[in-house]
Parts: structure tokens; C-alpha cells; sequence
């Protein structure tokens, strides 16, 4: 009888030996299949996250034809339409006016703005703002330079005033948008008129983004 006994006993623990290897065989596989998908979704996410979604502006950063007027201009500015005129010197694809009252240079009377695309890459655009937006969070400021969100939240304006510069930068586009003012010092302005004009450059830049956004 307890011969009977140890034998039934070695067979009973051999058969669970052999479930319990059946069981962890068959639950490895499924805990790697299942592992390897959620790796997968959490790296699409961060590459979501890093790609700013924009909104469509291919009539402003790939084929812009200039569709700006005197009276809208000075609509945007806020000044007379008697202050503004189309300049003779205009390039292709872009705007050009002559602006009064920013300008104590008698030789150059009035300020010539513009602005129109040029050239760039999707990843110059990405570095350009990544700059900028790295001296932003340092709090280091190179001659006035600065960068902040567009109205429309898929662009930046990048401002450049020592050079009467701001620029649009949109990193899903090969093209940045740039908008002149002229320096200071050539149109022998104010600090505070430079920054005046300015800052109606930038109402203009989000008036364009805003119209040409599809």
C-alpha cells in the first residue's frame, strides 16, 4: 500500500511539474506581444507631440501673390490711407509700401516696409524657433531679439529689431515669411516710434496668417 501511495504521489507532482511548465510556456509569448504594441504607441505619441500641427498657408509661404491694398494696410496700422502708397520698387511675390511718420531721415523721407517668402528648409525653420525659443526660456536677450506664438497657434513671429525685421516661421513649410521695417538708425527714428512700428508689423503678420489660414 505505501509503495502504491509513493507512486501515485511522484505521479501526481510530475503531471503538475509539467502543467505549471505548459501553463508559463504558453503566458511568456502573450505578455511579449503585448509589450511590444504599447513600446510602439508611446514613441508615436512623442513624435506627435515634437510636430507642431499647422493649418494650410499655401497662399502665404509657398505661392503668395501680394493682395494687400493701401486702405487695408491702413485698416491693419491703424493710420491714415493718405500715409501710405505702393512703392516703385517692389520684388516679385511680395508687398511693398512707402509709410509716413516714421522717418526723421530727410533723405529717405518715408519708411519702405515689405514683405513676401523666401527660401529656407523645414529644418532650418525647426532650429531657427528651437533658438530662439531656448535664449526665451534662458532669459538671455541678443539686441532686443525675441519670439512669441502667432495669434493663430501653429506659427511664431520671430523678432529681429535691430535689423527692422520680423520674420513668420513655420517648421511644416520650406519657406519663412519676412517682413521689413528698416533699422533705427537709417530712418533716424525713436526708440519709441521703432518699437511703435513694431509692434503694428506684428498686428499685420497675425492679419495675414489669420486670412491665408485654410
Amino acid at each position: 500500500m505505501k509503495k502504491h501511495f509513493k507512486s501515485s504521489n511522484m505521479k501526481t507532482t510530475i503531471a503538475f511539474l509539467f502543467l505549471s511548465l505548459f501553463i508559463a510556456c504558453n503566458e511568456n509569448p502573450k505578455k511579449a506581444q503585448i509589450s511590444k504594441p504599447d513600446t510602439v504607441q508611446v514613441l508615436s505619441k512623442q513624435v506627435e507631440t515634437n510636430t507642431m500641427k499647422s493649418g494650410d498657408y499655401s497662399t502665404l509661404l509657398v505661392d503668395y501673390t501680394c493682395d494687400l491694398g493701401i486702405a487695408e494696410v491702413a485698416k491693419v496700422f491703424n493710420v491714415p490711407e493718405s500715409e501710405l502708397r505702393i512703392s516703385d520698387n517692389v520684388r516679385k511675390n511680395a508687398c511693398s509700401f512707402d509709410l509716413n511718420g516714421y522717418s526723421e531721415n530727410e533723405i529717405r523721407g518715408s519708411t519702405q516696409i515689405s514683405w513676401g517668402p523666401v527660401q529656407t528648409s523645414k529644418a532650418q525653420n525647426k532650429k531657427e524657433i528651437k533658438g530662439f525659443l531656448e535664449r526665451k526660456e534662458e532669459g538671455v536677450s541678443i539686441m532686443g531679439m525675441d519670439i512669441q506664438l502667432a495669434d493663430t497657434g501653429d506659427c511664431y513671429l520671430a523678432y529681429l529689431p535691430v535689423k527692422g525685421r520680423l520674420v513668420i516661421y513655420n517648421e511644416n513649410y520650406d519657406k519663412a515669411f519676412i517682413m521689413n521695417y528698416g533699422t533705427k538708425n537709417s530712418y533716424q527714428r525713436t526708440p519709441e516710434k521703432h518699437e511703435e512700428l513694431r509692434l503694428k508689423m506684428a498686428d499685420l503678420a497675425n492679419y495675414l496668417l489669420k486670412k491665408h489660414r485654410k
